[in-house]
């Protein structure tokens, strides 16, 4: 800890990291001049006042400087917040929209990332797999009338918070545009970030030219632009099962190597030439090319930045010192964008290096190896190591699962992976030969290309054979908020202790476990004796738990009655009981209805005394107003899981 406390930048970074956080949850934008102007006092008060037996000059400085980044947090996140905030009007308007990416081809509908001309917000357009839209691309400009809508979640517990993601990426809103209601303008704009991605999708289009089956132009693509798009789900979710699905998203292993590869291509300049001064500025030219070819993404532009300092360090011939280094990077990336903070790439990015800075000397000093090949196999295993070690609960926090076979699968697949990169490398430098000379280009592009479809099938067999055996990843294990506090806890003590030895901090670790154990034994007993209806638009899904029973419903085929600690909760889903007039009604406590057009509550109410209805999220719009319209009318209470996110009902009384 000595090693990160005393770099200058941490201390700079604690005090913007305040101010983003407070700004971010309570919104006090307005009272930003206060940290600011008291900053600024300090600082003169410093120079002006004589030093005082008590704080001298450099401490007084330093509580100025933290004030005022203190401000500086508050001021750049609010700025980030009003992008990112709904404004719109709630009916249809016409608007004026530049595409600003790639477009997106989902199952059913092509998604547009579109920037508003008036309003200079980002929102999603979602159009019609019917809509000609092959003429509509990034930097392209289109009038439409539409009503934008604020991102909303489905309301389920632990889902993926989609909402607030778009948020923090800087969109404010999505909408649905009708065929008839668009139309394109001949206006077009070319500013940085849309070049960027008009040389995305020109690169896209070479790749197509390979002569790649779908899986090889998706991992080409995921390797070299960061663009995953074109895997398939199967391919993503067996990399994320078996713990290597970093490589798919560009980040410091990728830069790296085209760093490497820029580096020993200018070999030649030794570093005291007196052309080395060319060469770094060379190398930093190229490696921000090519992040801004790909789009700035956080862990890419985290390695660039890191690498742009060592370069800088060895044009003055200076040491680059990495704790400071990383947090230097961190500061300014937060400085530009503090809404990056809540990304989580951004977050595992550096808790990845961090992890690897502390853990790799620690790891490498308790496994001495002399031969060169095994020390090689030995630092992907101690990186690996480390990286999850740091990552492990923040995974825990966002997916709820962990991978086994990460050990393994990393010492397989990262040589693998580097091997082709590096081929990947070739293949681009030789669609860049196509140009002037397209036929020796083409001669020469099947040894690396062949090459590269041998090293994906091994690197995507590998993860499948992983991923199919048993107890490949361990599932729903994802903790609140206090217990990913506690396991951060455990984690450093633990640490601690095998460095320095400490009962104390042994102690610390014991207890944050005990209570770790004690939270997670309190969610299990409240979740006893509980019902849960999710919102599904596609299907039903009820949970439902009795003791330590747990039965789960996604397909209701017939009427099903189930009894729950006196409770009657019916899933009706036909007519049965159309016409029936019974002598007694039979009483229901929770009604709920699903995936049928034709019932209606009359004759239902004809059958049974229904305390509540549970209108299900599969129920089409149509049908939903007609149920509720009914309930208004017989006076009936319900829950509209559509609109009201999940029901959680609980049967015992102490936890209500």
């Amino acid at each position: 800890m000595e090693k990160i406390t005393k770099a200058p930048f941490f201390r700079l970074l604690l005090p913007l990291l305040l101010g983003i956080v407070i700004q971010y949850y309570y919104h006090i934008g307005k009272w930003s001049i206060i940290p600011i102007v008291l900053g600024l006092g300090i600082i003169l008060f410093s120079y002006f006042v004589p030093k005082s037996k008590i704080l001298g000059h450099q401490f007084r400085f330093g509580y100025g400087v933290c004030f005022m980044l203190l401000g500086v947090g508050i001021v750049s996140t609010m700025l980030r917040q009003q992008m990112s905030a709904f404004t719109f009007p709630d009916v249809s308007e016409t608007y004026t929209a530049t595409v600003v990416d790639i477009p997106q081809e989902k199952p059913s509908s092509y998604t547009y990332k579109v920037k508003l001309k008036d309003f200079n917000k980002q929102i999603v357009c979602y159009f019609s797999k019917e809509d000609n839209l092959e003429d509509l691309k990034e930097g392209d400009t289109f009038t439409f009338f539409s009503q934008i809508q604020a991102f909303k979640n489905r309301g389920n517990p632990d889902e993926f918070d989609y909402a607030r993601y778009m948020y923090n990426k800087g969109y404010s809103g999505m909408t649905f545009v009708r065929s008839d209601r668009w139309q394109k303008e001949q206006v077009s704009n070319s500013d940085l970030f849309i070049k960027a991605a008009q040389s995305r999708q020109y690169i896209l289009q070479l790749y197509k030219s390979l002569g790649l089956t779908t899986e090889e132009y998706g991992m080409l693509s995921a390797l070299t632009l960061g663009y995953t798009d074109a895997l398939s789900d199967e391919t993503v979710e067996s990399f994320r099962t078996t713990g290597v699905a970093h490589i798919l998203a560009v980040s410091g292993m990728h830069v790296g190597i085209i760093f490497v590869v820029i580096s020993s291509l200018l070999s030649f300049v030794h570093r005291h030439s007196k052309y080395n001064w060319i060469k770094q500025i060379i190398i930093i030219l190229l490696l921000w090319i090519y992040v801004f070819v790909i789009g700035f993404p956080p862990s890419a532009l985290r390695a660039c930045l890191m690498l742009t300092a060592l370069c800088v360090a060895a044009l003055f011939g200076s040491k680059s010192y990495s704790y400071n280094t990383l947090f230097m990077t961190a500061f300014l990336m937060l400085v530009w964008n503090p809404l990056w903070l809540f990304d989580m790439g951004f977050q595992l990015s550096f808790l990845a290096v961090l992890s690897m800075l502390l853990l790799m000397p620690v790891l490498s000093d308790a496994m001495p190896v002399k031969n060169r090949y095994v020390r090689y196999f030995r630092d992907i295993f101690n990186v690996s190591l480390s990286v999850q070690i740091g990552i492990f609960p923040l995974c825990l926090y966002y997916f709820g699962t962990f991978p086994v076979y990460f050990f393994i699968t990393n010492l397989i697949i990262i040589p693998l992976i580097t091997l082709a990169l590096y081929d990947a490398i070739v293949i681009v430098f030789l669609q860049g030969v196509g140009v002037f000379l397209p036929a020796v280009a083409t001669y020469l592009q099947y040894l690396p290309i062949g090459l590269f479809k041998i090293l994906v099938k091994a690197a995507t067999s590998t993860s499948s054979f992983f991923e199919n055996l048993p107890y490949a990843s361990l599932q729903n294990l994802k903790p609140s908020t206090v217990g990913l506090v506690l396991l951060w806890l455990i984690i450093i003590s633990l640490m601690s202790f095998l460095l320095k030895k400490k009962p104390k901090v042994l102690i610390v670790s014991l207890v944050c476990i005990f209570v770790f154990i004690g939270v997670n034994f309190r969610t299990i007993i409240k979740n006893k004796d509980t019902l849960v209806v999710y919102n599904r638009p596609e299907s039903t899904q009820v949970i439902y738990q009795i003791g330590y029973h747990k039965e789960e419903i996604t397909e209701v085929k017939n009427n099903t009655l189930i009894w729950l600690k006196g409770s009657k909760y019916l899933i009706v889903t036909n007519d049965t009981w159309k016409g029936r007039s019974p002598n007694q009604k039979m009483k229901v406590d929770y009604l709920h209805l699903v995936e049928n057009n034709s019932l209606s509550l009359y004759s239902l109410n004809q059958v049974f005394e229904i305390d509540k209805v549970i209108l299900d999220g599969s129920l089409s719009k149509k049908t939903l107003q007609r149920f509720v319209l009914e309930c208004e009318k017989l006076r009936i209470p319900y829950y509209d899981v559509s609109d009201n996110g999940v029901l959680r009902i609980f049967f015992n009384e102490n936890y209500k």
